[in-house]
């Protein structure tokens, strides 16, 4: 205590000790700058690795097992080729798992069996080992020891994607809509719907996708797996009235906004007696149109066929007043547009959809202000969109198939989602991210075109499908050309013996999901003992994320940038805290007299040296507790930092398919355990130098040289 309370003293900052101040004022600014560089750059590259791994392994899993070309090879597998009740087609894993007989080959019923077909893989009692249905029976017995463990097959297979993207265009009143494509070569893969994990990836639905849907509402399609569908807008009564329930059943609807130049303010929203700021257009010295002004300041230098002036509503009549004094009645036939966009608030009429053939035969009760008067009534959906609407994709139960977007439920085991079927029996898919960012919308529909081969020719086939939401892949480039669809689309297009097909040892396969993704390796021994206990090893290949090839090279880039990052902090820190050497050489130096009296006194070398050793220490731990508590609030306000930068390049500073849609604020505990010990300690090196010159000093030589 006697040593830390000597170096306390010295440190604190004199005015007869002012270079020694500065030179320590300067030498814990650069250490705590340092630390704080080190631990948001370390804090940021961590969160983007956890939420990038987060999304590989809710995505492909962190745990997948395969069929390794053995599997391929077995009687199991291709005696469903020569078998009848296997349709003379090998079956799936999947397919296999839910078999009610491992062998299905019967000999007074299916050809004899080639000369050089492989041998079978008996079981003792003499029974076909069935590899499937013993690994399910593994993974069910590691279901019940491990939390949050689940597992499900997956298949893949490549399809030709096409989309037809019907919009409306309010800001051309002659035209209603337009229809382009978008085509695509991808690959399909079956959704995980039994994964808690995968389901988190689904990006909520948003306003513009109910709107986009209301309007789609009325619209069915000619033959929809035509190159180029017509657009027919007769939809039944029945089923428009259905969509439309189905819609406001699963979102509320709380405001509505005016489309510039699209609204025809009823007159029935008026208030009985009010005045407002207008424009009319005059023809033929009538009025055609009143423009009504958001902003009550009229505007000046009008063309001559526009009047400037009131609208003045008196107990349900309209007159319109120039600035002259003009009066001149107004029919209620009269449109009554607003020269901008108008929110208010607005509540759907739940009975107006029973007997709704198109979206503009909803209705709202809306209120509202329009230069500080009040609009209240009943009006038409009509020229208006959403504006905000709580949209429900989240459910305590499972909720209905026809549901137009992907939907979660609560489950024993966690969240659960099923793709959506149309009331037209479309398949609903789910496509990356980046679709979403390029104009598609939930309900865009399409096909999925692959061939099949019959007995003289080729033949396209074409499965209908609609967007019903889209996931976030991550950064993997090949995350954004996959298609996740119902299993049976994905079996349907690999029963195809023309069809396009990817590696078998690849486009077939378990994907295993778990809490912890630390537990992988462990998982992974548990399941390889278990396996070759059962004998079924040599039909399996067992891989943890770290082993995926479209991953492998990122996941050990991400290490390499961590660990040269650290090397390079760890040398900023050591000459950082070289500023301590020169400032207790110059301590040591100016103290010498009391470095003489207390050696004098009886003062050990050792104290004197633990005296300025202890001074090092104290000005690292200082440092770094200011670099952290600066690391935390830059942390906590990152993203705004983030828009700064973006502001001062003109460009977005991080790229959001890289680094997300905000950056990570959390400060890893690996870096602050690395900058805690490291400063310090470095600091305490670096007093070492001058506590060595302090110890060596004789009581003597410094009373003779003052």
């Amino acid at each position: 205590m006697f040593e830390l309370s000597i170096a306390l003293k010295y440190l604190i900052p004199r005015r007869k000790q002012l270079s020694v101040s500065l030179i320590a004022l300067m030498s814990v600014a650069v250490i705590s700058l340092v630390v704080w560089l080190v631990l948001v750059f370390l804090s940021v590259t961590e969160g983007i690795e956890r939420s990038w791994l987060d999304k590989l392994t809710k995505l492909n899993a962190p745990l997948r097992i395969t069929p390794t070309q053995e599997y391929y090879s077995s009687y199991y597998y291709n005696i469903d080729a020569l078998s009848g009740s296997s349709q003379f087609h090998p079956k799936t894993l999947g397919e296999k798992a839910l078999a009610e007989i491992s062998d299905p080959y019967l000999p007074e019923e299916d050809e004899a069996l080639p000369f050089h077909f492989p041998q079978a893989d008996r079981n003792p009692d003499g029974t076909l080992r069935d590899p499937v249905k013993i690994a399910y029976q593994i993974l069910s017995d590691l279901q019940k020891k491990h939390t949050g463990f689940c597992f499900q097959d997956y298949e893949l297979a490549g399809a030709l994607m096409r989309l037809q993207m019907l919009r409306s265009t309010p800001s051309h009143p002659t035209s209603k809509e337009t229809q382009s494509f978008l085509t695509q070569a991808s690959y399909v893969a079956s959704f995980a719907d039994k994964s808690p994990y995968a389901a988190s990836l689904v990006q909520p639905p948003r306003l513009q996708d109910l709107n986009h849907l209301f309007f789609l509402g009325s619209r069915t399609l000619e033959n929809p797996r035509e190159d180029a569908p017509t657009v027919v807008r007769s939809a039944s009564l029945n089923t428009s009235s259905s969509f439309f329930k189905i819609l406001a059943d699963h979102s509320q609807i709380s405001r509505l906004k005016s489309v510039k130049g699209q609204w025809k303010l009823p007159p029935s929203v008026l208030p009985s007696s009010a005045s407002f700021s207008a424009i009319a257009l005059m023809q033929g010295g009538k009025i055609a149109q009143v423009i009504l002004l958001t902003d009550p300041k009229l505007p000046k230098g009008m063309p001559e066929q526009l009047r400037l002036g009131k609208l003045i509503v008196n107990e349900g009549e309209l007159h319109f007043e120039t600035a002259s004094n003009e009066y001149h009645p107004i029919s209620l036939a009269t449109p009554l547009m607003i020269d901008n966009d108008l929110s208010f608030k607005a509540s759907l009429i739940p009975s107006s959809l029973n007997s709704a053939r198109t979206q503009q035969e909803i209705q709202f009760e809306i209120s509202g202000t329009l230069q500080n008067q009040p609009l209240q009534g009943v009006v038409p959906w009509t020229g208006l969109e959403i504006e905000d609407a709580k949209i429900h994709s989240k459910f305590s139960s499972q909720p209905p198939s026809t549901l137009p977007w992907l939907a979660l439920w609560k489950t024993a085991h966690g969240s659960q989602a099923q793709l959506p079927t149309s009331h037209e029996r479309e398949a609903g898919v789910l496509l990356a991210r980046n679709f979403q960012d390029n104009g598609v919308l939930i309900g865009d529909r399409g096909y999925l075109s692959y061939t099949t081969a019959s007995l003289g020719s080729i033949q396209e086939q074409r499965l209908p499908i609609f967007v019903a939401g889209f996931y976030d892949p991550g950064v993997l480039s090949i995350g954004s050309k996959f298609i996740l669809v119902p299993g049976k689309i994905v079996q349907a297009i690999n029963a195809s013996s023309s069809s396009f097909n990817l590696d078998k040892l690849q486009s077939n396969g378990l994907q295993v999901w778990f809490e912890h993704l630390k537990d992988a390796h462990k998982i992974k021994a548990e399941l390889t003992q278990a396996f070759e206990k059962a004998g079924i090893d040599s039909y399996w290949n067992i891989a943890t994320f770290h082993d995926y090839d479209f991953a492998k090279d990122l996941l050990q880039q991400f290490q390499s940038d961590k660990t040269l990052f650290t090397l390079i902090g760890g040398i900023i820190l050591i000459v950082a805290c070289c500023n301590i050497i020169s400032l207790l050489v110059l301590l040591v130096n100016d103290k010498k007299q009391q470095i003489g009296i207390l050696q004098a006194m009886g003062a050990s070398s050792r104290s004197i040296a633990l005296i300025f050793g202890t001074s090092g220490a104290f000005l690292g731990m200082i440092s770094s507790l200011i670099g952290t508590a600066a690391a935390l609030y830059t942390l906590h306000h990152i993203d705004s930092l983030a828009t700064l930068l973006s502001m001062i390049q003109g460009h977005d500073a991080f790229n959001a398919a890289f680094y997300g849609n905000s950056l990570p604020n959390e400060l890893s505990s690996h870096a602050v355990i690395f900058v805690l010990i490291a400063t310090p300690l470095i600091s305490l090196c670096a007093g070492l130098v001058p506590a060595i010159k302090a110890c060596r000093l004789r009581p003597s030589a410094i009373l003779r040289s003052e």
